[in-house]
């Protein structure tokens, strides 16, 4: 699997990140009021790997993952910032951050395009969602923290608003084109290893969960 060596902190210099709820119980996950909304102004940058399934089942599956999780070395190292909320899903990610930091991360997202076609030869696509659109939806974005180790940390986010933002993305909204070739990404941090896990109890299930079309959300 790959993995961010620089995210295995329990700093966050951001005073939003700093002053999110954080629970150590996974089943806290589910509890609405351990989540924050993201400040007006803030903006999600989303990615993924265009025709994933067909790739991992050429068994490419390593390589698609490896794009997957360059998407968010590119834009930590970017930005400067370690603390910043972000998921990884496999063959694309989605990344918070402050509207201040729009340009450097929309170069960041081309950036890391460009390096993903060059050097693995698959298609990133990419784009940047503000929240105030993803609000005007009567959606939202909220995280929290996850503490996994003492340690180790993992952002949260409930609202609906990642899911809208990936599906406009996928749509050619609020698209960002790859940069020129020959650009290269700052990757530092970055680490795949690919040993086996051995089952401990039985057989290994991986769960993933869609959100529905519900908008109900409390505050």
């Amino acid at each position: 699997m790959c993995y961010l060596m620089l995210m295995e902190t329990a700093a966050a210099s951001d005073p939003f990140v700093a002053s999110l709820p954080v629970f150590a119980k996974f089943e806290s996950v589910a509890d609405i009021d351990n989540y924050r909304p993201l400040p007006d102004g803030w903006a999600l940058a989303t990615a993924d790997i265009v025709g994933s399934t067909k790739a991992i089942g050429a068994g490419r599956y390593k390589t698609v993952n490896m794009a997957g999780a360059s998407v968010i070395s590119a834009l930590l190292n970017a930005l400067g910032r370690q603390d910043l909320p972000f998921v990884f899903g496999g063959d694309g990610a989605l990344v918070a951050f402050p509207g201040s930091a729009l340009e450097i991360t929309r170069n960041a997202l081309a950036v890391v395009q460009r390096w993903v076609a060059d050097e693995l030869d698959l298609t990133l696509r990419a784009a940047i969602v503000p929240i105030k659109d993803i609000r005007a939806q009567g959606l939202d974005v909220r995280v929290a923290r996850f503490r996994a180790s003492e340690a180790v940390f993992y952002a949260m986010f409930a609202g609906g608003g990642g899911s809208w933002a990936e599906a406009e993305m996928k749509a050619g909204r609020y698209r960002i084109d790859p940069a020129p070739a020959g650009a290269r990404p700052d990757l530092t941090g970055l680490s795949c290893r690919w040993d086996p896990i051995e089952a401990r109890h039985g057989e290994i299930v991986s769960i993933i969960a869609i959100p529905g079309a519900s908008r109900d959300l409390r505050g």
